[in-house]
């Protein structure tokens, strides 16, 4: 008969449910099924390709008995030619018990068996060993436990001319095909399946005209003759007497088999199922065939594959993906397909905005975008990094860097590459750049030490500190002291962390006045912010009326220091047999704006002792500007004689030697005045009117 094509079977699985494979069988009974495990229905993707990955199978769900075998073999007296397995009549059974034992297999298609020997006459076989003549069993019936199936065992029995078991027959040597297509009509008369195979073994020609009794087999009978050995052909001699017009007229085939030995082989590929390939379709489209299989294909059953396949690039939307598995056995071609669905998704879409400018340490506002309408989720992030113009170390804070609004502050100029990435959980990062370019900001700075106005004695060291800030962290900064009295200026030691850090330095003035300290920060891109702080540098100054020291001693009277500034004055003062004066003043005055000392002490007279010594009119001076220092004196008369300003020494015999208006400087300038300084002999000094500084 004619094969007949299975109806293809197709499932959807809904959204979420767990692939389940789709069964079918093939025209013969032979289960085939095909499964789509991944992916499951409704399941979101990519855009791009989608993988497919399941299995396939022929031959291991449950087959449908509705085929029925029938074995006619060939005992005619030609049969006991050679055989490499004995005779062409043993490689004849040899190959009914190989078709039995795949028909006896699990899940095999086969529900019934028959048997027929044939030469010149035909007997049906009896294939139970239970008492009468027995038409039918099964493939695996084994009725006398003796470990060999029944139908094997009977088939086994024939002889050349017949067959000894379970009910011997016998017939003549010959060959006559047509009684032995009547006896295997009344087998498959007998037999209940839909579906009849015969399988019809030979290994010469036969005469009379097999035309009347094949053309009379029912359409659901088919012939599968062999013609065994060299001597045999599918169509030797007359076509109406040969194999082949019994294949053909039942709808069979007919098979040559030169090799009697290799028969065994060949004979049970009639009911032989065969996986012959998986294709894939998309939406409905053209089917590909699937290559990577795994065994591959085609392979005989039963058999089970597992198969991945890439479909081509699939655009956002619903597909439907269909597997196809395509399989033959005895009964023909026949397909079961297994369907699910996929929901293309499409990647985010990103704008980043920009370019960007602003300046370093400070935050500028960003405004990315990011669509995704049909999600399933969406996560953001912003990046950056320096492109260029950039020091090292230098790094970038996001106020909300997965926020699409967001402000960024960097901590160095320069242009930095913005990115913003988008991700759907789907797709990779979807991503936009663009720039940020930042200006550079000049530090600030202060000064904390010493304070404005600061009043700084000539030659003591003093310290600068100045705390500085940089909003942007990743500067370094230099800084520099102009200490504005004519010396170099100096560069200061710097203590820096991220953003802040000091400046100091120290000096000593070796001048007085009012000094404008400049302070100046640079940082590393060239900008630079100065702070100004005034120190006045000054010497120390004092002035007295009347001192004594030796066999006497007196205090400076009156006696006025600066800083600070001081004025005395004292009407008169007798020491008796030392001196007797009036009018006695002394002051000391510094400003502190400009460190300028003016200090002097005035005499009206003195007499000293004893009145040995008389003085009128006597005054000192001692002045500390920028110019240096300077001092003066003054003395009206000595002794009633006039004296001036001029230095002069006079010695006043058997009493004493008498400095007036004495200038005396020290090692380290320091400078003394003296309008007045006795030296008696016995060492008794005097000074009248003095003045010192920078002592």
């Amino acid at each position: 008969m004619a094969a007949v094509a299975a109806v293809a079977v197709v499932a959807v699985v809904t959204s979420g449910a767990q692939a389940i494979a789709v069964d079918a069988n093939l025209p013969g009974g032979t289960s085939i099924s095909v499964d789509v495990a991944s992916p499951v229905a409704g399941t979101v993707v990519p855009q791009g390709p989608v993988t497919v990955t399941g299995t396939a199978a022929i031959g291991t769900g449950v087959a449908v008995k509705d085929t029925a075998l029938t074995y006619v073999v060939d005992v005619s007296g030609s049969t006991a030619s050679g055989c490499a397995a004995g005779t062409v009549l043993t490689c004849e059974k040899t190959a009914v018990a190989n078709l039995n034992a795949v028909a006896a297999a699990a899940n095999t298609v086969v529900g019934g068996v028959g048997a027929v020997v044939f030469g010149s006459g035909a007997a049906t076989v009896d294939v139970r060993p239970a008492g009468g003549d027995q038409l039918l069993t099964t493939p695996e019936a084994d009725e006398n436990g003796n470990g060999t199936r029944d139908v094997v065992e009977a088939v086994d029995s024939a002889v050349i001319g017949g067959v000894q078991q379970f009910t011997p027959r016998s017939f003549g040597s010959g060959t006559n095909f047509v009684p032995a297509v009547q006896a295997a009509t009344t087998v498959t008369d007998a037999q209940s399946q839909g579906r009849k195979v015969v399988l019809f073994l030979s290994d010469g020609f036969a005469s009379g005209d097999v035309t009347g009794v094949a053309g009379a087999v029912p359409a659901n009978v088919d012939y599968h003759t062999f013609a065994v050995g060299p001597g045999s052909a599918c169509n030797g001699g007359s076509y109406n007497s040969s194999l082949q017009a019994i294949a053909d007229l039942t709808g069979g085939t007919c098979t040559s088999v030169p090799d009697p030995a290799t028969l065994p082989d060949v004979v049970p590929g009639i009911i032989d199922s065969t996986l012959t390939d998986l294709t894939l379709s998309v939406d409905g489209g053209a089917p590909t065939v699937i290559t990577n299989v795994t065994p591959a294909l085609p392979g005989t059953g039963p058999a089970t594959v597992d198969y991945t396949v890439d479909t081509a690039a699939l655009a956002p939307g619903t597909h439907q993906l269909c597997v196809t598995a395509r399989g033959t056995d005895g009964g023909g071609a026949g397909t079961v397909t297994d369907c699910t669905t996929v929901v293309v998704n499409s990647p985010p879409e990103v704008v980043v905005g920009g370019p960007y400018a602003g300046q370093e340490g400070t935050p500028v506002t960003l405004a990315g975008t990011v669509v995704d309408p049909d999600g399933p989720s969406l996560s953001t992030q912003w990046s950056a990094v320096p492109q260029s113009g950039v020091d090292a170390g230098a790094t970038c804070a996001f106020s909300a860097p997965n926020s699409v609004d967001t402000t960024v502050t960097c901590d160095d100029d320069g242009v930095w590459t913005l990115r913003l990435s988008a991700n759907d959980g789907l797709h990779p990062d979807v991503a936009a750049t663009t720039t940020l370019t930042l200006s550079n900001v000049a530090p600030q700075v202060s000064v904390s030490a010493p304070a404005g106005g600061t009043l700084v004695p000539r030659g003591q060291s003093v310290g600068v500190t100045a705390p500085f800030t940089d909003v942007a962290g990743n500067d370094t900064h230099t800084c520099t002291v102009d200490f504005a009295d004519g010396t170099p200026v100096v560069a200061g030691t710097v203590a820096q962390g991220p953003g802040a850090g000091t400046c100091t330095a120290s000096h000593a003035y070796t001048g007085v006045g009012a000094h404008n300290v400049l302070v100046t920060i640079t940082d590393d891109d060239g900008a630079s912010a100065t702070a100004v702080v005034k120190i006045v540098s000054h010497v120390r100054a004092e002035a007295w009326s009347i001192s004594a020291s030796g066999l006497i001693n007196l205090a400076k009277t009156p006696h006025a220091t600066c800083p600070p500034s001081s004025d005395k004055t004292t009407a008169s003062l007798n020491v008796f047999g030392l001196a007797s004066v009036q009018a006695l003043h002394a002051d000391c005055f510094l400003d502190a704006q400009t460190g300028h000392t003016d200090a002097g002490a005035e005499v009206s007279s003195a007499s000293l002792l004893g009145g040995a010594i008389t003085l009128s009119d006597i005054e000192t001076s001692c002045v500390a500007t920028e110019s240096g220092l300077s001092s003066s004196s003054r003395v009206g008369t000595l002794n009633g004689t006039p004296i001036g300003t001029g230095p002069v020494t006079i010695g006043i015999p058997g009493v004493a030697t008498v400095h007036l208006n004495q200038t005396v400087t020290g090692p380290n300038g320091q400078r003394a005045q003296y309008a007045v300084r006795v030296v008696t002999l016995l060492s008794q000094e005097i000074v009248v009117s003095g003045c010192r500084m920078g002592f």
